[in-house]
């Protein structure tokens, strides 16, 4: 899910934005930044260069949108989902992974690795088969095929095609042109849709989105509470993640 990908990357990419001292020290323990660099209270993004954002006034608004539905519905259920036993949250999300599987293997096939699109066949036909309808991830644990995310947003960016203006999609959050058309192409290889129902679908197509968001819900209420403009701060990581993305191309 695109909110889930920009969540860490704003995780991952804020040590590189905040002041040099306030890395001085660790985060708490027992804070959700705990082990990301980031001391609570000092996040900033004040040495990040000011971005042409042309619609910043459309893209507030669909943060404040999202901001509500985080706070008041996603991060709610999120706590209550936590209280499930860790190896059941871990079998759902193998289980979403696992039908899930045609997004990579096509993406795969698009960019030129052959090899790794074949990995995802193997890896789908022995966690349909022996773990059990993808509960399970024997092709890891037993046969070292790992798992190699990707999608129509990096097919799109190793043929060069630039990411466009930045923009803030409903529930998915920071994207940009080039990453918002892609889930649309992605969602066309969701089998989900044409397995089940059409309400059943959106209904588990819904739950997915939200089962991968749960273990970030507390740090985003953490830097929402100590970034100056969680606006800012969240689009600056997300530029920097698509930056970093290019460099490592």
């Amino acid at each position: 899910m695109e909110m889930t990908k920009n969540i860490r990357a704003m995780l991952l990419t804020a040590s590189l934005i905040v002041p040099a001292s306030a890395l001085a020290a660790p985060a708490d323990q027992d804070s959700p930044l705990a082990g990301t660099g980031i001391e609570p209270n000092v996040v900033s993004y004040s040495v990040v260069e000011e971005y042409d954002d042309p619609l910043m006034a459309l893209n507030r608004g669909v943060f404040a949108f999202n901001d509500i539905v985080y706070r008041y519905g996603l991060i709610p259920f999120a706590r209550v989902y936590n209280t499930v036993p860790q190896p059941v949250r871990t079998s759902v999300g193998n289980f979403f992974d696992n039908i899930k599987s045609p997004i990579p293997f096509v993406n795969h096939l698009l960019q030129g690795q052959g090899r790794q699109a074949m990995v995802d066949v193997a890896r789908f036909g022995v966690n349909s088969t022996v773990g059990v309808l993808g509960l399970f991830d024997p092709a890891t644990s037993w046969l070292e095929l790992e798992r190699q995310d990707t999608g129509f947003d990096d097919t799109l960016r190793q043929y060069d095609v630039g990411y466009g203006v930045y923009i803030v999609m409903p529930f998915a959050g920071p994207s940009n042109l080039r990453a918002g058309g892609s889930t649309f192409v992605d969602a066309l290889l969701n089998p989900i849709a044409y397995v089940f129902e059409d309400q059943d679908a959106t209904g588990l197509r819904i739950f997915d989105n939200v089962q991968e968001f749960t273990p970030q819900a507390e740090a985003y209420l953490e830097l929402r509470q100590n970034s100056e403009d969680l606006y800012i701060f969240m689009r600056n990581a997300h530029l920097q993640d698509i930056q970093r993305d290019a460099e490592y191309q």
